[in-house]
């Protein structure tokens, strides 16, 4: 691809070197059978005619293709698609990029071989492709591009959400937090929800079934998240066998909710996950916070649950220690008053990362 000094939104590009021979390509085939025919018949004036026809045939075809591809002309301005053909009569076809509405890639097969595709792209309210770039060199790639300025075009890319990783002792109040966040219009993305919706999968039940017996199941024939959590939390080896089944499905199904969320104008999403770090789901977050709350306070909060002190000790010794989450956190929201406090630290939060992440934000698209 011959790309002219450009930004994104703007570049110049031709047809594939390999057009030269893919455009005439039955009709060079047909020259150089008749070609090798003739060599091979006996001595005659007709025998070197053909011959000479078929060299004519095959080198006139593909100079007229290399004086067509020259000029042959695919532009993408800020404002306009433009597609130029023509060596002896030339047109143009221009469309502005806010009324495209459909856009085609074609490969035929010998296109495929050589790496190459047809772009067509068709304005609103038509039923034909209006404009076609012939024979493009990576034409998924330079897709993508024009798609790209038709949604700037159009208003804008959506702009990407601030994320942040929410982390912090067991019982120390991340989920309300979390409510805090999404009251001022964050977006909330809960794993420990969505770890729910994984193990409700046939695929991931029946697997689970294979690895622990039908002993997982509860009376419904669903799996049993107590049973499973009792089997990972005492053995290290099946939580790590666990994490490596469901964490890549929770993981598409948050960047799924993330880019329809930020297709809406969302700037700003939280993950909350009880492995945040130890799963490495920190790496999709812009910074993480630090949820800090007395032990004591903590405790009460799980025994609320049925937990005992010595369930919780053993839940969080297969946890990282609280030191180092809160050594890896760039932000501490202090969750040990009432609600009302807690409302005013994620307010003056949200101001405080908006002002700190937001350019990373826009400066990602």
């Amino acid at each position: 691809m011959h790309n002219a000094p450009s930004t994104p939104q703007e570049f110049v590009i031709r047809p594939s070197a390999a057009a030269i021979v893919l455009r005439p390509l039955p009709l060079l085939a047909i020259g150089v059978g008749l070609f090798v025919w003739a060599w091979f018949m006996p001595p005659s004036a007709r025998a070197t005619a053909l011959m000479a026809a078929a060299f004519v045939l095959v080198v006139g075809r593909t100079v007229w293709e290399i004086i067509w591809r020259a000029c042959a002309r695919y532009e993408l301005t800020r404002s306009h698609l433009r597609a130029t053909h023509g060596v002896f009569s030339r047109f143009t076809v221009e469309i502005p990029l806010g009324r495209i509405q459909h856009s085609v890639l074609s490969k035929k097969f010998t296109e495929r071989l050589a790496g190459v595709g047809t772009l067509g792209f068709a304005s609103a309210g038509t039923d034909t492709v209006e404009a076609v770039w012939l024979s493009v060199d990576e034409p998924e790639k330079v897709l993508d591009r024009v798609r790209a300025a038709v949604a700037r075009a159009m208003g804008g890319a959506p702009k990407r959400a601030i994320v942040l990783g929410l982390v912090g002792g067991i019982g120390s109040g991340k989920s309300a937090v979390a409510k805090a966040f999404a009251s001022h219009g964050a977006l909330v993305l809960d794993s420990d929800t969505q770890a729910k919706e994984a193990l409700r999968r046939e695929d991931v039940r029946r697997t689970l079934v294979s690895w622990w017996g039908n002993g997982v199941l509860d009376a419904t024939g669903e799996i049993d998240r107590r049973k499973v959590a009792d089997i990972v939390f005492a053995d290290p080896a099946q939580r790590k066998r666990l994490e490596e089944l469901v964490h890549p499905i929770v993981r598409a199904s948050r960047a799924d909710v993330l880019a329809q969320a930020e297709a809406k104008g969302v700037d700003l999403a939280i993950i909350d996950a009880p492995l945040l770090l130890e799963a490495g789901v920190d790496r999709e977050c812009d910074a993480v916070v630090f949820v800090d709350a007395p032990r004591e306070q903590r405790l009460a909060r799980v025994q609320g649950r049925g937990w005992s002190e010595e369930e919780l000790d053993r839940r969080e010794a297969a946890q990282w220690p609280l030191e180092e989450k809160k050594r890896r956190s760039r932000y501490v929201v202090r969750n040990d008053a009432d609600l009302a406090a807690l409302e005013r630290q994620v307010s003056d939060l949200i101001t405080r990362v908006r002002g700190e992440l937001g350019h990373q934000a826009a400066s990602a698209l």
